[in-house]
């Protein structure tokens, strides 16, 4: 009997100090830390790509491409198709795809 008194006082304390938060833990009980799930770009962080020079250089090059293929147009009414032409009109496509992607990513609303 006696044993079980002098357990229960030394491990009395012990399980209080650790069940009970210390001050210096900064421990909210009433209101726990919000969880971000998904980071939402800010304004600034669309704009800032928008704004981007490599976007910037991909649609001057895009743009280039357009007349290119508008001034083309007249050489294909011939009859004439070159190689040249074929890997310029694939790579206009790939300048779209990606200007595309890069405006309806800086465009999304969180």
């Amino acid at each position: 009997m006696r044993f079980r008194v002098c357990l229960c006082l030394y491990l009395l304390p012990g399980v209080l100090l650790v069940a009970v938060p210390l001050p210096g833990q900064n421990v909210d009980l009433m209101r726990p830390p919000e969880i971000e799930v998904q980071k939402h770009p800010s304004p600034e962080d669309r704009m800032a790509r928008a704004n981007s020079l490599q976007l910037q250089k991909d649609a001057k090059e895009l743009a280039g491409l357009c007349t290119w293929v508008s001034d083309d147009m007249d050489h294909v009414r011939q009859g004439l198709l070159s190689k040249e032409s074929l890997e310029k009109l694939k790579r206009l496509e790939k300048l779209s795809k990606r200007v595309r992607e890069e405006l309806a990513q800086t465009s999304t609303a969180p």
